[in-house]
């Protein structure tokens, strides 16, 4: 009798049935990974956007937004129906001056003064009244020797400006300039005084006996050419500035405050779920990566929901502006469709902005309230990197207010815990290129990466650590 082995037969499908299961595994839990992120992001989202106080200050925010946007419209409307008038009284105690008396002298001072005022005012307003045919200045000429009657006017509010022409022993004309207004407040002083000079050069001129054509010659100003070494800086007038400056501190503002206030909710919601010993459950349903990913989602689509409402709401003013300024027959706004154009790229951008200042600062506010035992110790845990938000902060407000375009606050703006807010003021006073801000969002994705990761590592093992907290050791210890 042979014996024999039986062998059993060998099953060819079982390595590639094997393989098949686990691609199939990895599939599921790759499923699974989403599907939870979701569910938790939908949880928060939920509870955010339901609470009566989000609520409230989204209909504040949309609100603020339309009277933000409408602002402009109503300055041009009430300025358009305000006296902006300057009444100058002129009394010529000097006799003839420059070949000049009587009428002449005045239209002389009528031309020359709302030349300039007029040439100031296109510069900074294109809809101002001077355009209306309304001069800024209204002169009148007082008899000689009337200056002390008519200095009683000017103390009694009736006269703006009584201007007085005499002449010295050199018998070189003199000017005494009287008015009410307070020093720091009057802008026809340096107009006046200007022209004053003026006419200074041409009264001795014509004593001198220099012909008109000589004494043109001599007034002629110099060739003078300004170069503007700074972007977007040649044709800019003072209202397009000061309206950019307006517009990157509202900008800076909203960022600072939406980025540090969801970014507080993640820490606090961190805080208070391992506080309350909720997080052991939760852990035992969600990985702590879900988890944490799950709430920063879900909080930050809050935040992003409340910022598209901000951002409709002023896009929305924008366009009404055109409707509005027709209804309330204003002028018309300076530069409106430049205007206009600047503020809705400023918006979208704002949510650019937001969206990853939020993520860059959210991972490592989950982290840090990864980290406390309590809730109430949240505030504190966060301090360091609340300032180190706060430097940007500050210095986005002093880097427009003396220079967007300057060297140091274009390197501060690539640091990415300071880009949101110095960016949006760089772009609002129009200091920054398109390839500073593409590097700038590079940047960022970059470090929200980076930071992501080192936060996932330490929110993985902080969430269950109760007891004593843990120090900087303990935390590099962590990373590795």
């Amino acid at each position: 009798m042979s014996n024999k082995t039986v062998m059993p037969p060998v099953d060819e499908a079982a390595p590639a049935t094997h393989n098949t299961e686990v691609v199939r595994s990895g599939r599921d839990s790759r499923s699974n990974t989403w599907r939870n992120i979701g569910l938790i992001a939908r949880r928060e989202y939920k509870n955010r956007v339901t609470q009566r106080s989000y609520i409230i200050t989204t209909a504040l925010f949309v609100l603020f937004a339309l009277i933000g946007s409408c602002v402009p419209t109503v300055i041009q409307f009430f300025a358009d129906r305000s006296n902006s008038q300057s009444h100058v009284t002129i009394v010529n105690d000097a006799g003839t001056t420059a070949g000049l008396s009587g009428d002449s002298l005045l239209q002389y001072f009528d031309r020359s003064l709302n030349t300039a005022a007029n040439a100031d005012v296109q510069g900074i307003d294109q809809g101002s009244t001077s355009q209306k045919g309304k001069p800024h200045f209204a002169l009148s000429s007082g008899a000689p020797g009337t200056a002390a009657q008519l200095q009683n006017d000017v103390k009694d509010g009736k006269l703006d400006v009584l201007l007085v022409l005499n002449r010295n022993a050199n018998k070189d004309v003199s000017f005494t300039y009287y008015t009410a207004t307070a020093s720091l407040s009057d802008t026809d002083l340096a107009q006046i005084q200007a022209v004053a000079g003026q006419l200074n050069v041409q009264d001795k001129s014509s004593r001198l006996g220099l012909t008109s054509a000589q004494t043109q010659h001599l007034l002629a100003p110099p060739a003078f050419n300004v170069v503007y070494t700074q972007r977007g800086g040649g044709n800019d007038s003072l209202m397009s500035l000061a309206g950019g400056y307006f517009l990157g501190v509202i900008g800076t503002v909203l960022i600072f405050m939406a980025v540090y206030l969801y970014g507080m909710w993640v820490a606090n919601g961190v805080a208070d779920e391992k506080g309350s010993r909720i997080m052991e459950i939760l852990v035992n349903a969600a990985t702590p990566f879900q988890l944490l990913w799950g709430k920063i989602l879900g909080i930050g689509a809050a935040g992003l929901t409340q910022m598209v409402c901000l951002v409709a709401a002023g896009l929305i003013g924008l366009l009404l502006q055109g409707p509005l300024s027709a209804a309330l027959q204003t002028n018309g706004l300076p530069l409106n469709l430049s205007y206009i154009h600047a503020s809705t790229t400023l918006l979208l951008l704002l949510l650019v902005y937001f969206v990853l200042g939020f993520l860059l600062y959210s991972t490592l506010f989950a982290a840090l309230g990864a980290l406390v035992k309590r809730q109430d110790e949240v505030q504190n845990t966060v301090g360091p990197l609340t300032t180190i938000f706060m430097v940007g902060y500050m210095a986005s407000f002093i880097g427009g207010s003396i220079g967007a375009g300057a060297t140091w606050f274009k390197i501060m703006s690539f640091v990415p815990f300071w880009t949101p807010t110095m960016m949006m003021m760089r772009i609002a006073t129009n200091a920054v290129s398109g390839w500073e801000i593409m590097l700038s969002i590079v940047i960022l994705l970059v470090s929200i990466a980076i930071c992501a990761w080192a936060s996932s590592r330490i929110y993985r093992i902080g969430i269950l650590m109760y007891g004593q907290k843990p120090n900087l050791r303990q935390i590099a210890r962590m990373l590795r």
